[in-house]
């Protein structure tokens, strides 16, 4: 849920997967670029994210994502 705060806790209820062709750590804009080209590919896909997705670092690495209307300085 957006907006989330550090008293709303990650959780995931569903099973790891006993078998996976490629994992992938970090759920970030690659990370999740990686799993989705590998998926549209019907590769098997696990992707590791210890917060939320593109939560993390994602949201403060000025070289790969630019919000929106932002001041371009």
């Amino acid at each position: 849920m957006f907006p989330f705060s550090e008293t709303d806790p990650v959780s995931h209820s569903n099973p790891v997967p006993k078998t996976t062709d490629v994992v992938i750590v970090g759920g970030g804009v690659i990370g999740v670029s990686t799993a989705l080209f590998l998926a549209e590919r019907n590769v098997r896909v696990t992707l590791l994210e210890k917060g939320r997705i593109a939560a993390e670092q994602s949201s403060r690495n000025w070289g790969w994502i630019r919000k929106q209307g932002r001041d371009a300085d």
